[in-house]
């Protein structure tokens, strides 16, 4: 009877195990399911439409650069020395003629050399002269020499004192520059060149400081700077463009010039100068192109120095088919677009267009668009519940 129960009891705990293994298989398989449906829901997508517009399109060149006088000239001075005073500062206005600085005359270090040299020599020829002389009298008191030869000796005797009293004073008068004054009976003078303003204008800077050396301008030396001026009422923008869009501009052409102090307001400019020949940027990292452009400033806010970005306008289209430049993609060297011919099944058609001018985001069709068509600009996921 024991061995029955037995028996019995473990059929019974055989079935329950098979039944709790069928349902734990049932749950697993329609979880999978479920994931399976939800990835297939969510593996849909659709396409990203865009209409083909008629309108106004125009292509710019950007150049970046600043603000600068259309008139500027520099200040040097024609006589070396040290600043001594300065009689105006950067924003002075000055008029024609006007003091601008003083310079304590110097002698550079080669004109003190040279003038040092010539009066060793001087006095050295006037060592020599004497010697000759006491020779020459000696031989005429014992008559071993013509008169003439003592008459010589005493004319170069006085050729040498001569040349000796000049080096001797050029070389003082280095002394007195360097010291900045000479003395006049009892009176201290002091030695300056006064530079004046060669026209009326705007001082734009100072470069250097009083006390400064200044190196004189001659015909083989440019001089030291020491101040900027011009006339600040015309201004000009001088910009660098990159080699790529070099060959879209020409003289002539508008320009919005827009700074950073005015927000929202662009000043209207006209290229008068593209240089003819470019030149390596370390900013850029690239060949570049500078430009010019006059720009209207008659209520004189665009100050001397502002950073400013001028847009050149080098072409423009009025009603014409534009297109997204997402919405296109290439075979070879021919353009094609996607027209949209069923947008509940996103059906689509290629059809070949040929393109105009370009601002970098639109860009115009000259065929193959006629406006209002609707082109796939590719495609976004949708998520559907």
């Amino acid at each position: 009877m024991g061995d029955k129960m037995t028996q019995s009891d473990s059929t019974l705990d055989h079935g329950v195990f098979m039944t709790f293994l069928r349902i734990s298989l049932l749950l697993l398989l329609s979880a999978a399911f479920a994931l399976s449906c939800k990835d297939d829901t969510k593996a849909k997508s659709k396409l990203k439409l865009s209409a083909v517009e008629r309108g106004d399109l125009t292509q710019t060149v950007v150049a970046t650069g600043s603000i600068k006088p259309l008139h500027q000239i520099d200040i040097r001075s024609k006589t070396g020395g040290t600043v001594r005073t300065f009689y105006v500062e950067e924003g002075d206005w000055v008029q024609s003629g006007q003091r601008l600085f003083e310079i304590a005359p110097e002698a550079s270090p080669t004109e003190q050399v040279r003038t040092r040299e010539e009066l060793r020599m001087a006095e050295v020829e006037v060592h020599q002269a004497e010697d000759d002389l006491r020779i020459a009298k000696e031989l005429a008191d014992k008559q071993l020499a013509p008169e003439q030869n003592l008459r010589d000796a005493e004319r170069t005797l006085e050729r040498a004192k001569a040349r000796l009293s000049a080096a001797e004073a050029e070389w003082a008068l280095i002394q007195r520059e360097k010291m900045g004054e000479h003395k006049e009976g009892m009176e201290i003078v002091r030695t300056s060149t006064t530079v004046l303003a060669p026209i009326s204008g705007l001082i734009f800077t100072r470069e250097l400081d009083e006390g400064a050396s200044v190196t004189p301008t001659t015909s083989a030396s440019g001089g030291t700077v020491v101040l900027t001026m011009g006339d600040h009422t015309e201004v000009e923008f001088r910009g660098d463009v990159d080699e790529a869009d070099i060959g879209k501009l020409k003289v002539g052409l508008k320009t919005n010039i827009t700074v950073q102090a005015y927000q929202g307001q662009s000043f209207e400019g006209e290229i008068y100068h593209i240089s003819p020949v470019g030149r390596y940027s370390d900013k850029e990292q690239q060949i570049v192109f500078n430009v010019k452009a006059k720009v209207a400033n008659a209520e004189e806010a665009l100050k001397v120095g502002m950073s400013a970005t001028a847009k050149i306008v080098v072409d423009e289209r009025k009603d014409v088919p534009i297109l997204d430049e997402m919405a296109l993609f290439f075979k070879g060297d021919s353009a094609f677009v996607k027209i949209v011919t069923d947008t509940i099944q996103g059906a689509t058609e290629d059809r070949a267009v040929v393109l105009g001018i370009s601002d970098g985001i639109r860009t115009e069709v000259t065929s193959g668009l006629d406006g209002g068509e609707i082109v796939s600009a590719g495609t976004v996921a949708q998520e559907e519940n």
